[in-house]
């Protein structure tokens, strides 16, 4: 199954992925950085180590990771009310505002991408995504999904 996702997403990335990756270059947006910005917005508010958890890095790459997001005024730190020792980080609308605009257009890629499908490839397709997609959510809202 990862073997077919990945051919899929292959052939969307090579018709289509240039806007996406402008957007995150005009940003000054790394993959990871990315990636936090999502999981923050999906997943809500997190500790520095959480989120180290989550993208499997080092605390300090972490950390020089939300500094760069929050000088770009797309996190916020604050503190946490049961320990000031921690900080947790929270996505501004700024960040919200940037996901939705990379979500938009990764959106509009994979449409173009598949534009040319035989329309009864195209709903079969969907009808199976769309039960794949709700089987997925019902996975991730077990607890050890995010940290």
């Amino acid at each position: 199954m990862g073997a077919l996702i990945g051919e899929l997403l292959k052939h969307v990335n090579r018709r289509s992925a240039g806007e996406t990756l402008a957007i995150m270059n005009d940003s000054g947006l790394t993959l990871p950085q990315l990636v936090t910005l999502h999981l923050l917005e999906q997943a809500g508010v997190r500790t520095i180590s959480a989120i180290a958890t989550s993208l499997r890095l080092s605390p300090a790459a972490t950390s020089h990771l939300i500094d760069r997001l929050v000088t770009g005024g797309l996190v916020g730190r604050i503190e946490d009310p049961e320990d000031r020792r921690q900080k947790r980080v929270t996505i501004t609308s700024a960040g919200r505002r940037l996901v939705e605009r990379v979500r938009r257009e990764r959106t509009r890629e994979m449409t173009e991408a598949v534009a040319g499908l035989p329309p009864e490839v195209s709903r079969e397709f969907g009808r199976v995504l769309s039960r794949v997609i709700g089987e997925l959510e019902k996975l991730s809202s077990t607890p050890k999904d995010v940290p």
